[in-house]
């Protein structure tokens, strides 16, 4: 049976969304452009913008952040930029620690990959927060470093010294973001990763973003993108039926939302069927080697049963063709020491073949007699 385009969501809904997004040199660019001093911005050379492989979130934090790494060229010069978002309601008071520990990692890695590098390329880290209250902690590492003040300015040079590029999407937090600098699709992307399942949210937020949402409607990528919004709205806002999403998006897109609605939703229904029928399949082809094994393991315990005992009878040769593996494992152990093809397969023997009745007869036959004790 296809899954419903809500079973059909990511488990890690807002990573598979940012990624989607953002990993777009398009959108990613949009982003930088948006977050960055005018300073850097201008100085980094777009057009070089890529996305550079792998994760450095400890695999435990992965359903709480997810971090994407992009790099181009400033100044001619390579320069990372680091993207953390946060997958949690709460502010983490030692979240710029754990920044500096995913960029000490992406350190490691181009040095790895690069050994005779001498120098480091700069990495400059981004963080994207949403929460009830805004970020209330510190951007600054040097912050969370306790030094009594008399002494701070001396410790000052052995304190490692950055800070966080915050993009705060809190309701009524300023968020530092240009969002001129933003393509449609990042503005809404922002837009919903804001609103973070508050459906009481939500709808403001899509009528706010409208304009945004019409111009993703006439992008070549239309349904592509329309697609990924919608899967993660389902994921996000469970409490929201399709047809009630499917309002949401006509309402903030106009007319031309409906017939792209219709499409993706049909489109999402379509690869349910099709994953479905390819795990079908997958189950079949599992289920069909199991039994192949199966029926080669009782081919192969008929084989050892002539070759000690001659032919044996229908009724044995049936048993064995229909006994499970757990049967067959008993029976090729038994086939060895059991006296007849039947007592192979009764399973009221033990495992040597002998009648359990038998076996404990011989037991006692063979237990020591306990000496009388001298008159």
């Amino acid at each position: 049976m296809p899954k419903s385009p809500r079973e059909e969501a990511s488990p890690q809904p807002h990573d598979a969304l940012f990624q989607w997004t953002f990993s777009q040199r398009e959108h990613g660019a949009g982003l930088l452009k948006a977050a960055l001093p005018p300073a850097l911005a201008s100085a980094v050379d777009f057009s070089t913008l890529r996305v550079e492989k792998g994760s450095f979130v400890d695999r435990a934090l992965r359903s709480r952040h997810s971090d994407l790494v992009l790099s181009a060229r400033m100044r001619g010069e390579p320069v990372y930029f680091y993207a953390l978002i946060e997958q949690q309601r709460r502010v983490e008071a030692l979240m710029v620690l754990r920044i500096l520990v995913y960029m000490t990692r992406l350190w490691e890695q181009l040095v790895r990959d690069r050994p005779r590098m001498k120098v480091l390329p700069p990495i400059i880290p981004i963080l994207l927060h949403h929460s009830d209250t805004g970020w209330t902690a510190a951007t600054a590492f040097q912050d969370v470093v306790a030094a009594e003040e008399s002494v701070r300015s001396a410790l000052r040079p052995y304190i490692p010294h950055f800070e966080l590029l915050l993009v705060d999407l809190s309701e009524g937090q300023p968020s530092r973001l240009v969002d001129q600098a933003l393509t449609a699709l990042g503005q809404v992307v922002l837009g919903l990763l804001s609103v973070a399942g508050d459906s009481a949210r939500l709808e403001r937020e899509l009528g706010r973003v409208a304009a945004a949402v019409r111009e993703i409607l006439e992008a070549p990528d239309a349904l592509a993108a329309l697609e990924a919004l919608v899967r993660y709205l389902l994921a996000t806002h469970p409490g929201l039926s399709v047809k009630k999403v499917t309002r949401l998006l006509e309402k903030a897109g106009g007319p031309q939302t409906t017939e792209a609605m219709m499409t993706v939703l049909d489109e999402i229904e379509l690869r349910g069927e099709r994953r479905g029928k390819r795990e079908g399949k997958r189950e079949g082809k599992r289920e069909g080697k199991r039994e192949g094994e199966r029926n080669g393991r009782a081919k192969m315990l008929l084989q050892q049963m002539e070759a000690r005992f001659g032919a044996v009878s229908a009724d044995v040769a049936t048993r064995i063709e229909a006994a499970d593996e757990t049967a067959l494992d008993r029976w090729a152990v038994r086939v060895l020491t059991a006296p007849t093809p039947e007592e192979v397969i009764d399973d009221s023997a033990d495992d040597t073949g002998q009648p359990r009745r038998a076996a404990r007869k011989t037991a006692a036959r063979k237990r020591p007699q306990r000496a009388k004790p001298a008159s």
